[in-house]
């Protein structure tokens, strides 16, 4: 074994530190494991690679590739274990920030050329091998304010959910490029201006995924505007047919005060003839408007509004809500979003007493502000069946459409640092949320 070869491969294969940073950095906010526990498991694995893998190259003379093929699927278990986002989106960050690292050792092969003319071995030499890493690291330097910022804030974005697998096929492919165009030789480009057309052409690449990663970025989050639009155009139309309901009361009532005379002495003259029949047939039409007057639920008007909507669906599937509220007319966090959540759970709710006998069906909700910005929320509904969870703790469904109601909350929980939990016990289901305003 040529020992000489070791420190080498070591320099070669220690791009994995820098690929591991910018796969890291847009996922550190969904570790599943301690901070501790998760910088020595990398911590060991990486010395494990780079160690290994140098030595293992050296003795058998195998280009680095062949190990980091090798432990890149070890890389990715161990990163899908620590951190509990959705996996097509770990994917996403884990392939990118490769593609990114094969880039630089694509690109490092045209800039050292002149200094691998003589090297006979299948890695860099070590001049080589710090220029490669040096480059790696700036890139992952450039790119830092995007993995941690930019890409976070996609993830929060369900708008775009269906779309990461199709976004995970860009920097595979660019991946396969890199490998595919980096030269064999290094007299393979060494002729004429070769080298220097493609050092200046492949600069485009690492601008061209910047920018296209910043486009991404600002199309979700013309989406999410979007969203956060209709949502509350939709809470605005609520608020409309509240109030067009309260003047269609508060007219009714005018126009009943205003012949209340009338009324009363024609009650007064069947009263006295003893025709209770007549009575109540004249008398009936007041008790059924009476019952027109709108509730008042919640102090704040978006949030009666859609208490209001729900209050008339569930009428109509014959299910009862009982409420026990106390909130100021001013709350301290976004009403659309507050109104999304309390939407999401009723809806859950409603769809799953609606499997019950009617006399069963029955939702209570509470909803209270403690020391002006502590929320606390409960919902809590019977339901039939045996309820599964998955491995996030959410409810186990077949049917597409269910279950992202729970999701929703859960990521306005997490984006006021709150805390959702979920208890089945007794026959009901019972959602608690609370949330820091």
């Amino acid at each position: 074994m040529n020992q000489s070869l070791i420190p080498r491969y070591a320099l070669e294969l220690s791009m994995v530190i820098p690929a591991a940073l910018m796969a890291v950095l847009p996922v550190r906010g969904y570790k599943k494991v301690t901070t501790k526990f998760l910088v020595l498991l990398f911590a060991v694995l990486i010395s494990v690679f780079i160690a290994g893998g140098s030595v293992l190259c050296a003795m058998f003379e195998l280009p680095s590739n062949a190990v980091l093929f090798s432990f890149l699927f070890i890389f990715l278990a161990a990163y899908h274990f620590c951190f509990e986002l959705q996996f097509i989106k770990k994917l996403y960050c884990f392939m990118t920030s490769a593609m990114l690292c094969g880039f630089c050792t694509m690109y490092s092969v045209f800039a050292t050329a002149p200094l691998e003319l003589s090297n006979t071995y299948n890695v860099f030499t070590v001049l080589s091998g710090i220029i490669c890493l040096g480059i790696t690291f700036l890139l992952a330097a450039l790119f830092s304010w995007t993995f941690a910022f930019k890409l976070p804030e996609l993830f929060e974005n369900h708008s775009i959910d269906n779309m990461w697998f199709r976004l995970n096929i860009i920097p595979l492919v660019l991946t396969i490029v890199c490998i595919w165009m980096t030269p064999v030789s290094p007299e393979t480009v060494m002729v004429g201006r070769v080298r220097i057309v493609s050092m200046v052409v492949f600069l485009l690449v690492p601008i061209a995924i910047w920018s296209f990663m910043h486009i991404q970025w600002k199309v979700a989050r013309n989406m999410m505007k979007n969203a956060d639009l209709q949502q509350s155009y939709d809470i605005l139309k609520l608020e409309k047919k509240q109030y067009d309901n309260m003047l269609k009361a508060f007219e009714e009532s005018r126009n009943l005060r205003h012949d209340f005379r009338q009324h009363l002495l024609v009650i007064n003259d069947l009263a006295q003839k003893g025709d209770t029949e007549k009575l109540l047939e004249y008398i009936s039409p007041f008790i059924e408007t009476s019952g027109m007057t709108p509730k008042r639920i919640f102090e704040n008007y978006a949030l009666n509004a859609v208490a209001c909507h729900y209050i008339e669906l569930a009428k109509k599937q014959e299910t009862k809500i009982l409420w026990n509220i106390n909130m100021p007319q001013n709350i301290p966090l976004k009403e659309s979003d507050l109104c999304a959540m309390m939407g999401n759970l009723i809806e859950n709710s409603m769809a799953a007493v609606f499997e019950l006998p009617m006399k069963e069906r029955e939702i209570h909700i509470a909803m209270t502000l403690k020391q002006e910005n502590l929320l606390i929320i409960s919902v809590t509904n019977p339901y039939e069946g045996i309820i599964e969870f998955d491995k996030n703790g959410f409810p186990k469904t077949t049917e597409s459409e269910h279950g992202i109601g729970l999701k929703s909350v859960m990521n306005t929980v997490k984006r006021y640092k709150g805390s959702l939990s979920i208890d089945t016990k007794n026959g009901c289901f019972d959602v608690g949320i609370l949330l820091n305003c």
